[in-house]
């Protein structure tokens, strides 16, 4: 009907997708928080300048700190977890 390919994707595609396409985000997004290996190659490692909370962890418990990893840890989680319910709070809620 004479729209472009990118007028299409915006005003057709995009709004059927477009709570897939969020929780995607939101899911991977609360994933990445305690993910290790990626982190630690892509970041340097580079203590106080690109250390991330993964890689603070890993140092506190190899460095027998293991109250400070732990507290770490549960902050990891409580982020992840937050996450996520914010996620469920602004579903929309699906008509029967």
């Amino acid at each position: 009907m004479g729209a472009g390919q990118w007028t299409t994707f915006r005003r057709v595609t995009l709004p059927a997708i477009r709570w897939g396409v969020i929780y995607g985000v939101i899911l991977t997004t609360a994933r990445c928080i305690g993910e290790y290996g990626a982190v630690a190659v892509v970041s340097g490692n580079v203590i106080g300048q690109t250390e991330t909370m993964p890689l603070l962890v890993k140092r506190l418990y190899e460095g027998f700190d293991k109250q400070g990893a732990y507290a770490a840890s549960v902050v990891l989680a409580l982020i992840a977890l937050s996450t996520v319910l914010l996620m469920t709070m602004f579903k929309p809620r699906q008509e029967a």
